[in-house]
């Protein structure tokens, strides 16, 4: 599945669970025309936490993710999604793309 969106929000790394495992979380806003867009977070685990480099707040992305349901441990009968994220790609219309206008006369 992909979702191609404008990064709203990228969390600091940080090492959940009792193994330390690292994640990141992206927020996307949707790219489209209508007047309410949707939002989605993802998540970024161990080493897909390095697809982020170079990555900034307002650049259009389009990510490739799995999505997941997962029962509490604590609480049986009680879902939540997990949304993650396995292929990154920039957008043209990013503000850090990379090579610019390469068609210009001078």
């Amino acid at each position: 599945m992909q979702y191609t969106g404008v990064i709203k929000f990228i969390s600091p790394k940080e090492e959940v669970g009792a193994n330390g495992l690292v994640k990141q979380t992206v927020v996307l806003e949707e790219v489209t025309d209508r007047e309410f867009k949707g939002w989605l977070a993802v998540d970024f685990f161990k080493e897909k936490t390095e697809l982020l480099d170079g990555i900034k707040t307002g650049d259009t992305v389009t990510a490739y993710i799995n999505t997941r349901v997962n029962e509490s441990k604590t609480q049986a009968g009680r879902f939540f999604n997990s949304i993650s994220c396995w292929k990154l790609e920039k957008g043209e219309g990013s503000s850090s793309s990379k090579g610019g206008n390469d068609d210009l006369p001078f």
